[in-house]
């Protein structure tokens, strides 16, 4: 099978090169990656948001939209197992705005351009790793018929033909520009199941080098003259998914910390707790009784080796969270690596978040950050950029590609993004609920057959949280 699809790339390689491109950059554009390159964005993939996508906003900068393909999903869109997520009412509790977050209500959207008789030029596939660029393929039959299967649905609308992995279908266009931003899922399982093991939510090193040198090599040797940049992948462990809730509680008459409850017991200040636990602290879930909770734990991450099914759990402890940040590390040092092997330029996504997370993000005087839902980057789901997220990453490729190739390619204006005209999320959260199903569809659409039914539970009491000894109320896990 493997020497199959190797002769298989080589033929379709073979028949475009004779074609390659000529001394212009900009002609033809393709776009190799995962969700962060589909556009997809607070859940679920769709027109409002793919719309703005990196791909199509730096297409339009460097001139080439009119001829750009996106496999456009109309709205409320597609997610692996639900619509786009909403926000659906604004809560005060304790004295707080409390958002609360949900799946839209009604059918999917549907694909609107599916019969193109080309590949995409935006091949970016939501739960994509490295291996899955290289190896999977798509049936669009399937979808038009009805015949969905949640783990498969994002290849099948997007690759469509059934036989060509995104890779293959990227050569075979013959494009002069190249942008591949590969990895992120490769370490962001481990996130969103709240487990970090190794061959099953933490892609391998060795596996990593020898895929994403094929991907590359691929690319280098089918399109020699063809210009490349590839992405790094970010710190995942410093998105608002991670980093909104905090693991303790906090007693507003003294200011002390009271420890959530892990499944594996007390939780540290050095824990992290992700925002699809949300619901569960909302039902008093992973609260101490004595602060008027159920004193049930918080469900861990775990494997099971004989159905080699993963249950997503809903925190991260320390130690996962630095073996999550030490893979990045050895993800990146491989990008680098054979990016300058073959003469391709690297865009720094990691050292960009990690800027933003410590410094800001200043547009026009307005300084934008990571926080969920009152920064201004990420969307309803935590993870993926929003629309001015998106045209942030846009112009972040095209100072790259000005200062690599002498180029004079303008930034995407942002100020639409910042007057509202264009942007998504803007409310102040003092605390979140972040549903049960929204988060069961966020996971999913990582690792599709991962195990939710521990953030399902079935009651839905929303408990007061009150001091222990009953003294007052006790704030609820903030930003």
């Amino acid at each position: 099978m493997r020497n199959a699809r190797k002769a298989l790339l080589l033929a379709l390689a073979l028949a475009v090169v004779g074609g390659a491109a000529g001394a212009q950059v900009f002609t033809t554009y393709e776009a190799l990656g995962d969700s962060l390159t589909a556009g997809y964005s607070s859940g679920a993939l769709t027109q409002y948001y793919q719309t703005f996508s990196y791909p199509a906003l730096l297409a339009a900068q460097i001139g080439v939209s009119g001829t750009f393909q996106q496999p456009i999903i109309s709205d409320p869109g597609i997610g692996s197992y639900g619509t786009v997520l909403k926000l659906f009412s604004l809560n005060v509790v304790n004295g707080s705005v409390v958002p609360t977050i949900g799946p839209t209500p009604g059918s999917p959207g549907s694909p609107i351009n599916a019969a193109l008789p080309t590949p995409y030029n935006n091949l970016g596939i939501p739960g994509a790793n490295a291996a899955n660029i290289l190896n999977t393929t798509g049936n669009i039959a399937n979808v038009l018929s009805g015949n969905i299967n949640p783990s498969t649905i994002m290849y099948d609308l997007i690759l469509r033909d059934g036989q060509h992995t995104a890779l293959q279908q990227a050569i075979s266009v013959n494009p002069t520009f190249v942008t591949a931003w590969i990895g992120n899922n490769d370490v962001l399982a481990a996130v969103v199941a709240g487990l970090a093991l190794e061959g099953v939510t933490l892609t391998p090193k060795a596996a990593f080098q020898t895929t994403y040198t094929t991907i590359l090599g691929g690319l280098r040797q089918y399109l020699p003259n063809a210009a490349i940049m590839v992405g790094t992948v970010p710190d995942v462990t410093s998105i608002p998914f991670v980093t909104t809730i905090k693991p303790y509680l906090v007693n507003p008459a003294n200011g002390e910390q009271i420890p959530l409850i892990g499944q594996d017991g007390l939780l540290t200040p050095q824990d992290y707790v992700l925002l699809s636990a949300s619901s569960l602290l909302a039902q008093g879930i992973g609260i101490p009784t004595a602060a008027g909770g159920t004193g049930q734990p918080l469900p861990a991450g775990s494997f099971d080796p004989t159905t080699e099914t993963v249950t997503a759990g809903v925190y991260l402890r320390a130690a996962a969270v630095a073996a999550i940040q030490a893979r990045v590390v050895d993800l990146n040092g491989i990008i680098n690596a054979v990016a300058q092997q073959l003469n391709v330029n690297v865009v720094d996504f990691n050292a960009i978040l990690a800027n933003i997370v410590a410094n800001g993000y200043l547009v026009g005087g307005v300084e934008l950050s990571p926080a969920f839902l009152t920064g201004g980057i990420f969307s309803y789901d935590g993870i993926h950029p929003q629309r001015l997220g998106y045209a942030i990453v846009a112009n972040e490729w095209v100072k790259a590609i000005n200062a690599a190739y002498g180029t004079k390619v303008p930034e995407v204006n942002l100020q639409p993004f910042l007057t509202g005209t264009v942007s998504a999320t803007s409310v102040h959260a003092g605390g979140v609920v972040y549903s049960a199903e929204a988060a069961a569809q966020v996971i999913k659409s990582i690792m599709p057959n991962a195990n939710t039914d521990s953030i399902l539970p079935s009651h839905t009491l929303r408990h007061r949280l009150v001091a222990s000894g009953g003294h007052g109320d006790v704030e609820p896990p903030t930003p």
